[in-house]
């Protein structure tokens, strides 16, 4: 690859990325912040790579976005996803809560079902939770995982969310009930972070 061939890219600080449909996003996991910052290289056909420290833990996370899935670089096995549904509200965000959820197979429409289930106990709050700001639902390629890249004004907020009196998770009605009991869902994880470094293309 020659160096005209690889997109410049814009350094930034505590950038926030709007994931973008069209585009693959490649979720990876680092033990720190600075190994995760030392993984990023330009690319040709890398659009944004964001690292991120843990707020409450030790690991790190990247959410990259690349042009298609032929262009991601040294893939090793993490998991590639395109955005399915998502939103971004007003407000300046503080804390990235990553949401990932597994499933025991892989199943296209399972993941897209569970998505909009979650989508539908949102929508059946009276309110929503006071100071989270966006949700971008992720399907995995390979059919097996979701990932919920989700903005809040501070990891106070979406801690303070997950306490409220008659909260189930995030939520306080019955529909979550069906969330939580979701046939097939063998694991999952929720992690807030904070972003350290941000580069995208020019």
């Amino acid at each position: 690859m020659t160096e005209q061939a690889v997109a410049k890219m814009t350094i930034h600080k505590g950038h926030w990325p709007t994931p973008a449909a069209g585009l693959v996003a490649v979720a990876r996991e680092y033990p720190d912040a600075g190994t995760a910052r030392a993984a990023f290289a330009e690319h040709e056909g890398l659009v944004s790579f964001t690292a991120y420290e843990g707020i409450d833990h030790d690991g790190a996370f990247t959410y990259e976005q690349w042009t298609g899935e032929d262009a991601i670089q040294n893939p090793d096995g993490a998991p590639v996803y395109h955005l399915y549904r998502g939103h971004r509200g007003e407000g300046i965000p503080g804390a990235l809560v990553v949401v990932s959820v597994e499933f025991d197979g892989p199943d296209e429409r399972r993941q897209r079902d569970w998505v909009d289930l979650v989508l539908t106990a949102l929508d059946s709050e009276p309110a929503r939770p006071e100071g989270g700001l966006s949700g971008y639902f992720h399907v995995s390629t390979d059919g097996t995982r979701v990932l919920n890249y989700a903005e809040w004004v501070s990891a106070e907020a979406h801690l303070a969310a997950l306490a409220a009196p008659g909260a189930d998770g995030i939520g306080t009605t019955d529909v979550w009930k069906k969330v939580h009991a979701y046939p097939g869902v063998s694991g999952g994880s929720v992690k807030r972070y904070r972003p350290v470094f941000s580069a995208v293309a020019a």
